[in-house]
């Protein structure tokens, strides 16, 4: 039997209540009074949880019925200068009887404020959060949580790094020029990056090495060729001139150190018998692992989760394993059916660019590449 919401609840009650006490011959007040109950009731709002300020909690409601992509309708965007990003945060959607929630995947930090936009059936509401102010009578120095690749032997053709802070950074794209990759001699390569630094969070940024510098066929400075050599050393260098979003806290320069190995030009596969199944009505983790490390950001994107007899998605968030060959998908809500399905996309890569079903180095053009979903599998809830 299906539950009615709280919302629906409501107004009937009114309704009835309304019925009884006016008359018959008030019909025109009885159906203007419905008009208005009905545009209160159902009219679209947004609400916050702020319990926990770091990541809180943003609901959208009612919505009637079931929703694919709740991520089409409720969305979230930092503002800076004044300007909504063109990228809205990423998290953890579910939904509850008439309710979308939406959990951000990181901390949002200090000092900033987001555009919280739910658009739904040719009406969209809109509103401002802010997080607490910074607190600029600290100072704090900051250190480089992690990069991504995590090993210390990265292929020759590796296209992108990942650098992760334990803090809200400033989200500029020109910090790509205080990046530095260093050879063995810890002397400074020259036009190594694509001109942008990407956020992808504002505590995660992607730096890109110019395509041209690995791809096979790409003019780019002359023919400047290809940047590493197999067996040699070399230091990606981040150093203190990137700025936490807090003017007080400085990040301390820090050094990685790798080895080149021989380049990756074959697809990546799935490891389908290291697959777990998570138990009925658990949180349980789904382990996700690969032949090969895939790509931090593209992980992201390119794993998700269906019921497998609605085709809904089963909202959750993909975290990294203890190797960049492993991934775990968390979910939102307990596992409760008996069956989903576990969905790759083509974006889907290692950090070389090879996906699923198609190696970065190729001029041949298949119909297959085009193809949105690159691989299914079926996962069994396990009952006991």
């Amino acid at each position: 039997m299906r539950i009615k919401s709280p919302h629906i609840i409501l107004f009937n009650q009114l309704l009835h209540s309304m019925r009884k006490t006016i008359q018959a011959k008030s019909k025109g007040l009885y159906i203007f009074f419905c008009i208005l109950l009905y545009s209160i009731y159902f009219s679209q709002e947004i609400a916050i949880n702020s319990k926990n300020p770091d990541k809180p909690i943003f609901k959208a409601f009612p919505i009637e019925e079931n929703i694919k992509q709740p991520s089409d309708i409720f969305k979230i965007f930092m503002i800076q200068n004044n300007t909504e990003s063109q990228t809205s945060l990423l998290g953890s959607y579910y939904k509850i009887e008439d309710t979308i929630f939406f959990e951000p995947q990181f901390e949002l930090g200090e000092g900033l404020s987001f555009s919280v936009n739910f658009s739904y059936k040719n009406n969209t509401v809109k509103k401002l959060y802010k997080t607490k102010p910074i607190d600029n009578s600290i100072i704090q120095e900051i250190d480089v949580k992690e990069i991504y690749p995590r090993d210390n032997k990265i292929p020759k053709n590796v296209l992108t790094f990942y650098v992760e802070f334990p803090v809200p950074m400033i989200e500029d794209e020109s910090v790509y020029r205080y990046v530095n990759l260093l050879d063995e001699n810890k002397k400074t390569l020259a036009h190594v990056w694509y001109n942008k630094a990407r956020w992808i969070s504002d505590k995660v940024m992607m730096i890109m090495i110019h395509p041209g510098r690995v791809k096979k066929d790409i003019s780019y400075y002359d023919n400047l060729g290809e940047i590493f050599t197999v067996s040699k050393k070399y230091y990606l260098e981040i150093t203190d001139k990137i700025k936490p979003l807090n003017s007080n806290s400085k990040l301390i320069y820090f050094t990685k150190e790798f080895e080149i190995i021989n380049p990756l030009n074959t697809c990546p596969k799935v490891l389908e018998d290291k697959l777990n199944n998570p138990k009925k009505n658990t949180f349980d983790k789904l382990k996700i692992a690969f032949d090969r490390p895939i790509d931090f950001f593209s992980a992201q994107i390119g794993i998700s989760v269906k019921n497998y007899d609605s085709d809904i998605a089963f909202e959750g968030k993909i975290i990294p394993g203890s190797e960049d060959t492993e991934w775990y998908f968390v979910p939102a809500k307990p596992w409760t059916e008996k069956k989903y399905t576990l969905i790759f996309n083509k974006y889907l890569s290692d950090p070389s660019g090879n996906s699923l079903i198609k190696p970065f180095e190729t001029t041949t053009i298949k119909k297959s590449y085009t193809r949105p979903v690159a691989k299914k599998i079926n996962i069994k809830i396990n009952d006991k």
